[in-house]
């Protein structure tokens, strides 16, 4: 069975430029360019296979949110080999978007000013995801987590 998902030797650094403060800390800055090499993911290599369900984890800074990017084609890795489902995420981010869908615990998908329903539909146009389908979805977490959806109908 072929990978759904295949990562080999990734690796993303980030270059942390150091800013010294004051006015000539300011001069400083535009005659010098000091930065220090940051090593957010630093050779890692995975595969998923289709059905795999798995979870990623790791302490603040260990470089998971950075990996998830890179797999949703949000920045291009600095070297290593991806591949989600056939695609090279950073070269084909459109049609990769269309396939995938992340969640980052951090940020909420609701807009607290919008009652839930006004959030769900905003999400369901913006998502272009067809009436049907999202009246499915709906019904199927209403009773997976016996809420009362009706109003989201």
């Amino acid at each position: 069975m072929s990978s759904i998902i295949a990562v080999g030797n990734l690796e993303k650094h980030f270059k942390v430029y150091r800013h010294h403060r004051g006015f000539w800390g300011a001069l400083r800055n535009l005659a010098t360019r000091q930065y220090a090499l940051v090593r957010a993911v630093d050779g890692i290599s995975f595969e998923i296979q289709p059905g795999e369900l798995v979870g990623y984890l790791g302490p603040n800074g260990a470089g998971k949110s950075t990996t998830i990017k890179m797999l949703t084609g949000i920045l291009v890795p600095t070297s290593g080999q991806i591949d989600v489902a056939g695609l090279v995420p950073f070269k084909n981010r459109k049609e990769n978007a269309r396939r995938i869908g992340v969640v980052f615990g951090q940020r909420t998908q609701l807009w607290w000013d919008l009652p839930v329903v006004e959030s769900f539909q905003l999400l369901r146009r913006i998502y272009r995801v067809p009436l049907d389908r999202y009246r499915g979805n709906i019904e199927m977490f209403d009773d997976l987590l016996i809420i009362a959806f009706d109003y989201c109908l």
